[in-house]
């Protein structure tokens, strides 16, 4: 067995939290990585980790049945509120040792570690981002979004993402395509590089 489990701080529920850098520093050999997101995710812009075992959370029952119960297993999705939910379901089908990413992908991009990435498309840099971010709420007024520097660092996207979550507009419509926009300008922050926007 490894230290990645009997290092990760203990959860109520029975699993164990586990940071990105710590498996990135020492992914132990026979670890079971089991990503709970749907087959589109794991193939989109956050990607997924060499040797994941994809098993989205509505079959992992099913898939889990074939497993030892004292199988290492660390759980992955994309944030890392899906795999805490696998986990726990694991915990009550008897596995042992059981971890969550804490995070899920958006921190281990966020941190630039290393990723399967099937999109050939170029990644884009914190000024793209605050570019996308702008014409996604173009014309909501959100003075959060206008008074971005064209130029934003990742914590000053991630505040203004933070409080659009906290308190959306009431301008925003379609209070499902507004979530889909929050998520996906995330998705693009938590890969995004250093760098300017394309505007002048």
């Amino acid at each position: 067995m490894s230290h990645l489990y009997d290092n990760a701080p203990p959860r109520p529920e029975g699993y164990r939290d586990v940071d990105v850098q710590q498996l990135a520093t020492g992914r132990p050999p026979g670890l079971h990585l089991v990503d709970v997101r749907e087959p589109v995710e794991l193939d989109g812009i956050l990607g997924h980790l060499e040797g994941v075992h994809p098993a989205p959370l509505a079959t992992l029952r099913e898939a889990a049945t074939l497993w030892p119960r004292d199988t290492e297993v660390l759980l992955i999705c994309r944030s890392g509120a899906r795999s805490a939910k696998a986990a726990t379901q694991l915990v009550g089908m008897g596995f042992t040792r059981v971890m969550n990413l804490a995070g899920g992908m958006l921190a281990w991009n966020a941190h630039a570690l290393p990723v399967v990435r099937l999109t050939t498309e170029p990644l884009p840099n914190l000024g793209q981002v605050g570019d996308t971010l702008r014409a996604r709420l173009a014309g909501m007024r959100v003075p959060a979004v206008e008074s971005l520097p064209p130029e934003p660092s990742r914590e000053e996207l991630g505040a203004v993402l933070d409080a659009l979550q906290a308190e959306p507009p009431k301008e925003r419509g379609d209070a499902a395509a507004f979530e889909k926009t929050l998520r996906e300008v995330r998705d693009l922050l938590a890969v995004a590089k250093p760098g300017g926007g394309s505007r002048p």
